[in-house]
């Protein structure tokens, strides 16, 4: 699957897709922070229950809560695209299927900055690391962890 334009050029949500239909048992699917990241989302949304989750109210077909402080989420696999903007979330939620994202492009609003996969396996407690990859991007990295805590 070859996948144009955004996060899709570094090979990202190859790679998180190719994880979920390939390993993953989850019916259910949280994607946070998303933003207007759609291309997972319309990949697995024919074959998923998936729900989009972001505090940005600016896109209307996504659950506007914050996924720390006003909600909890029931979805089988959690899918984190900003790790490096919020709490760990492994620390919420136990024994749950996550792939984190976290990046060390250090924007304003960075409260985690995220600088190796080991991090992201730490502060979520992750227990079953099923599989880590790094991707370069012109300004900084993605870290990305696929596991179990």
């Amino acid at each position: 699957m070859k996948l144009k334009g955004g996060l899709r050029n570094c090979g990202m949500t190859e790679w998180i897709y190719s994880r979920i239909i390939g390993l993953s048992e989850a019916k259910t699917i949280a994607l946070v922070g998303v933003s207007n990241k759609r291309e997972l989302y319309n990949l697995l949304k024919d074959d998923y229950d998936v729900t989009m989750y972001d505090y940005n109210m600016e896109y209307n077909d996504i659950v506007c809560k914050d996924v720390v402080f006003d909600i909890e989420l029931k979805e089988d696999l959690i899918v984190n695209f900003a790790c490096e903007k919020m709490y760990p979330l492994g620390r919420i939620y136990k024994s749950r299927e996550f792939i984190l994202i976290g990046d060390s492009e250090f924007h304003s609003g960075d409260c985690n900055p995220i600088e190796s996969t080991q991090q992201l396996i730490e502060q979520n407690n992750i227990k079953d690391i099923y599989d880590t990859t790094t991707f370069t991007r012109w300004c900084g990295k993605y870290y990305l962890v696929y596991g179990c805590n």
